[in-house]
């Protein structure tokens, strides 16, 4: 496996190891469920702009995908980040840590990644 991939992997279980679901939580809503449908939506603009014939069914899959996440999963998610640390500022403190956290290790991840495609 890539030291790379390796890393991140490592960040995320380190997340989950400390066994807080508020942080967990965060993680996952806030470094993926409010993240990936914007930036994927770039990414299939481009990819149906140069192979339109050859992408539809899977350009379709992945809006389809994309819509899921933003107009129920992601609401969902902020609602249960809501539910979970409801008005104890010590909570949303500690999701924000987890959140910045999972975001840098997706950063780091995702710059390695486009250091090896040469972009």
């Amino acid at each position: 496996m890539d030291e790379d991939c390796l890393d991140f992997l490592k960040a995320t279980h380190a997340i989950i190891k400390r066994g807080k679901l508020h942080e967990i939580a965060a993680a996952f809503t806030f470094g993926r469920e409010d993240l990936i449908p914007d930036m994927f939506t770039a990414l299939i603009k481009k990819l149906y702009k140069d192979n339109p014939e050859e992408l539809s069914a899977f350009v379709y899959y992945l809006d389809r995908h994309i819509e899921l996440d933003g107009d129920e999963h992601g609401p969902m998610a902020i609602q249960m980040m809501h539910h979970l640390c409801k008005e104890d500022d010590q909570k949303w403190l500690e999701a924000e840590e987890a959140c910045v956290e999972a975001l840098d290790a997706r950063l780091k991840l995702w710059d390695a990644i486009s250091g090896k495609l040469g972009s």
